[in-house]
């Protein structure tokens, strides 16, 4: 090349085309045949980095850092709390969700990093009615307690996941339920607050291939995406029996004592040109990023579920949906006594 533009932010500074992808570098040098094609290396770096921009979301890294904050907020709510079941004496269980921030009701992850804010969490639970061995009449069956948590590590290709949750929730039956008429019953009114944490991160573990215009870019190193959150729950809820079946909903608002998420992008490698059948290494790229991101302080939102009533086990499913364009939902199992 007559001139090596070694640095697109640079270059986006006199063009304007690359204004959008900060900290990406690139550079291309096409084989004498190509270039007697007429192609135009500026204009595949151009459109390499614009790629390479979209994919590691260095358009607006910070907005995805907040959706990665809000969503992953919401991603534990509900897995260590019991909205449907009348517990007596004793529950435990567990559950598995996932919360998006900026998609509605997609429910992705994307091929490679999250399309936008995600989150997933995986938790055991476990409730004890704090009048289990009172009488029924007693003041202190409205009382119950909760305690969750879970750490573990999966692979989602091309990413190591890694969550980690834990909790603890007091629920208050504010207004006792009713007597079960023709198979139906109403369970009441229930006040719950507790603490909750979780976090959730992704860490790239292989090659990372980002495509455009003929050229492939193998990216190696590491992309790390975290995103950890404290929060104080206060919610009111009602639930609904009919024979096996029990609908709950309810609506609350999350105070969030912290809720950040951070991306570190240090990835670099040798770009790959197909031209005429034939595959030739070409150049090399390289992104570096650090960006924080944070939730709302304040989160209101409203949940519904249903559950099934199998004896003593409860096969359930729960929506959870903000005022900040989360959307998060779970599915698990209980046996409560």
């Amino acid at each position: 090349m007559s001139l090596l533009f070694a640095c697109l932010t640079l270059r986006a500074l006199t063009t304007g085309a690359l204004a959008a992808a900060p900290n990406v570098t690139v550079d291309v040098t096409l084989p004498p045949q190509a270039q007697q094609a007429g192609l135009n290396e500026a204009q595949l770096e151009d459109a390499l980095a614009n790629a390479i921009g979209q994919e590691l979301h260095t358009v607006d890294l910070s907005e995805y850092m907040n959706q990665m904050a809000n969503a992953n907020v919401l991603s534990a709510k509900g897995i260590g709390v019991d909205y449907g079941s009348d517990m007596q004496r004793f529950a435990v269980g567990g559950g598995f969700g996932t919360a998006v921030n900026g998609a509605g009701f997609a429910f992705t992850a994307g091929d490679q990093l999250p399309e936008t804010g995600f989150a997933l969490q995986v938790g055991v639970m476990a409730g004890l009615n704090l009048g289990a061995f009172s009488p029924p009449e007693s003041a202190l069956r409205r009382f119950r307690l909760y305690v969750n948590g879970m750490t573990a590590t999966t692979q989602r290709e091309p990413f190591t996941a890694t969550f980690l949750n834990y909790g603890g929730h007091l629920q208050i039956q504010v207004v006792k339920g009713g007597e079960k008429k023709d198979g139906v019953r109403w369970g009441g009114l229930d006040l719950t607050s507790g603490y909750e944490f979780s976090s959730y991160s992704l860490d790239l573990q292989k090659s990372y291939p980002i495509s455009a215009e003929g050229l492939t870019w193998a990216a190696n190193g590491g992309i790390n995406l975290r995103a950890a959150a404290q929060s104080i729950p206060m919610e009111l809820s009602t639930n609904l029996h009919i024979f096996v079946v029990t609908a709950f909903l309810g609506a609350g608002a999350d105070y969030n004592l912290s809720g950040d998420a951070t991306a570190t992008i240090n990835v670099s490698g040798p770009i790959d040109f197909e031209y005429q059948g034939q595959t030739s290494e070409v150049g090399y790229a390289a992104a570096g990023v650090s960006q924080t991101g944070t939730a709302a302080e304040l989160t209101p939102r409203v949940f519904a579920g249903a559950q099934v009533d199998v004896f003593m086990v409860k096969v359930y499913g729960q929506l959870n949906v903000t005022l900040d364009h989360s959307v998060g939902g779970h599915v698990g199992l209980r046996v409560v006594l």
